[in-house]
């Protein structure tokens, strides 16, 4: 009996493009299944990547870095200091990582954006030598020294994010992970009330001229907070978790809005307005910016989850929240105990123990981004980290 004739290859697609983005390995082991199956998956004529991300719309979350210190734990500048990439699927390590070789030290994570990641080179004080790292590919770009180099500063904070999004949007952030990306720097300094902030742009490899202002809070920023992008502005938490420093990327002014609680991450809320996590007693406490009738804004507490019912409450010890991921279908939170870092999906409740804690800080930076197989992976015997494409 001669064997059944293949399944059209629409069909085959139909399938396919359905795979979870989260398991990269899963679309390599069906491309090694047949040369149709291959053609489909790798095919740049087909557009099968495109096809991919625009059904699953959102990137997902492919892991973490954290940073480990040897000295004094939470320093903030420390030639000791190592970002570790923690993956959180089971077939995704970054390939050729900066963080990966353990001699390299005084890298810490700050930010990621867009399927990129800023680390800073953290060996003395006033280096503020910045890098954006891809960790789907492993492509690197260390960026010229800011206008202020050399400059005694009190505090920085930064941001990276694709040129579209810094623009005011027009990008849905499907296939920006090619295209042209901007760093925002913010910080203050020591000898006067000055906060100021520039920006980077891959387009022309600088920086633009510094923008000062001298009516914000003398305060200086938590460089153990990620920065969290809300609409068209930036949000930077003040040291000691007593405001945030807003930046709107469409006009570059600054302003500062009070907070609710201490100890907090910053995060988008699932109707895309500012939002913020804590964990006081054992309880995930969540709060949300909400305009008032007279429009003045103002925190509103919008959800409380019992940690205890989820986790053995002697594991809970030292909780802390760590990080958001905004994932387009109400984010995913980590929390850091004295053991390990766990990771709280707001829209399933799924909780996962996602890795240990010990050594590292608080601070949890998420990378997303979708990753496809490239022709590579299946022409060879290489694993997912070797031979996948940026999407």
């Amino acid at each position: 009996m001669p064997p059944p004739p293949p399944l059209p290859e629409e069909i085959v697609e139909e399938v396919l493009v359905r795979f979870p983005p989260d398991d990269p390995a899963s679309l390599v082991h069906a491309a090694l299944v047949s040369k149709q199956w291959c053609r489909i998956i790798c095919g740049a004529r087909r557009g099968f990547s495109r096809r991919f991300r625009e059904l699953h719309l959102s990137p997902p979350l492919l892991g973490f870095l954290c940073n480990r210190f040897d000295g004094a734990l939470g320093a903030r500048f420390d030639a000791t200091a190592a970002a570790r990439f923690v993956p959180t699927s089971s077939s995704f390590r970054p390939p050729n990582a900066i963080i990966a070789d353990r001699r390299r030290r005084g890298w810490r994570a700050v930010h990621s954006g867009h399927g990129r990641v800023l680390l800073h080179h953290a060996r003395t004080w006033d280096d503020d030598r910045l890098v954006v790292w891809d960790p789907i590919t492993g492509e690197q770009r260390q960026l010229p020294e800011s206008p202020l180099h050399g400059v005694l500063m009190w505090s920085w904070n930064a941001a990276v994010l694709c040129h579209a999004a810094a623009a005011g949007g027009g990008c849905n952030h499907l296939d920006c992970h090619r295209g042209p990306f901007v760093v925002i720097f913010v910080g203050n300094f020591i000898a006067n009330r000055q906060t100021f902030s520039c920006v980077y742009s891959s387009e022309t490899d600088g920086w633009s001229e510094p923008l000062f202002d001298d009516r914000l809070p003398h305060q200086g920023l938590h460089h153990g907070s990620v920065a969290a992008l809300v609409g068209n502005s930036l949000y930077f938490m003040y040291d000691s978790h007593q405001g945030i420093l807003k930046y709107d990327l469409l006009t570059q002014e600054m302003s500062a809005i009070p907070v609710p609680a201490r100890g907090t991450v910053l995060m988008a809320t699932e109707d895309g307005r500012l939002g913020l996590a804590t964990v006081p007693e054992s309880r995930l406490c969540m709060w949300s910016r909400e305009q008032g009738p007279n429009g003045d804004a103002g925190w509103t507490q919008s959800r409380v989850i019992e940690l205890d019912t989820l986790l053995p409450i002697h594991r809970l010890s030292g909780a802390l929240v760590a990080g958001f991921a905004d994932n387009g279908a109400g984010g995913v939170i980590f929390v850091r105990t004295a053991a390990a870092f766990f990771s709280f999906d707001l829209k399933s409740g799924r909780v996962d123990k996602v890795g240990e804690s010990h050594g590292f800080n608080h601070l949890v930076v998420p990378y997303m981004s979708f990753c496809t197989p490239a022709l590579g992976a299946v022409s060879t015997d290489e694993g997912p980290g070797a031979g996948v494409s940026s999407a």
